[in-house]
């Protein structure tokens, strides 16, 4: 091989390994980027969960009786409807009533009784398996406290805890002595665009037991927080 045809191939070779170098480092800084913009897209998707409970935290200390949110006849105050039906977020639909009934017996259509009394590893409590019921729920921008939030959608559902042993999870025990009195379970749900979602369970619980008054203010303490790795019903 001549002199000129050894240049012109040492060219080609250092041309192809530039290439091959900028190529990669584009790509890596692209892939940076796409990772800073998932991790910090997740991260506030749970700061949006974490919101929903403290949400619950807030209106449930201001709602003496528990009953009727137990019972799904009354919500709180982060709303944007009725407690059902197709929502959009980021062009993706979800329906309140699917995921409520994903969370209370494991299928889309409306839940029987017997399928969510079944135990299963989720809920192994038979008649005293939880009733999610909604109880806040809207888009998560239109919490006026947040300037720039994580477009999402927050779904709020709150039942009846497990430590209760009276076979009706839609009434709070009735007693100040029986396990569970005062005490309910949160789940709250932060759905994203392309099928991001985070979740947030918590036990909630009143500090004060008995009627409102100066010297015993009603209140609320989280007795538990988890964030739920993988949904599950």
């Amino acid at each position: 091989m001549s002199e000129r045809g050894i240049a012109l191939f040492m060219v080609l070779v250092v041309t192809a390994f530039l290439s091959a170098l900028t190529l990669g480092t584009v790509l890596a800084v692209f892939m940076d980027r796409l990772a800073s913009g998932n991790t910090k897209g997740s991260v506030g998707m749970l700061y949006a969960a974490d919101a929903g409970i403290e949400i619950a935290a807030r209106d449930l200390a201001d709602i003496v009786d528990w009953n009727p949110v137990l019972a799904g006849t009354q919500q709180g105050s982060f709303i944007d409807g009725t407690p059902g039906g197709v929502r959009t977020i980021a062009g993706r639909g979800l329906d309140l009533t699917v995921l409520t009934n994903s969370l209370n017996c494991g299928r889309s259509s409306n839940c029987t009784a017997p399928q969510m009394d079944a135990n299963s590893a989720e809920r192994p409590w038979g008649t005293n398996n939880p009733r999610w019921r909604l109880f806040a729920y809207g888009p998560y921008g239109n919490l006026p406290q947040f300037v720039r939030p994580v477009p999402c959608y927050l779904v709020v559902w709150v039942a009846d805890d497990s430590r209760e042993q009276d076979g009706n999870p839609l009434v709070d025990a009735a007693n100040e002595d029986d396990p569970g009195h005062g005490i309910v379970r949160v789940h709250a749900e932060a759905f994203g665009g392309g099928g991001a979602r985070r979740a947030i369970e918590a036990e909630l619980a009143r500090t004060c037991i008995g009627q409102q008054s100066s010297a015993c203010p009603l209140g609320i303490r989280v007795q538990s927080w988890q964030e739920l790795r993988q949904v599950v019903p």
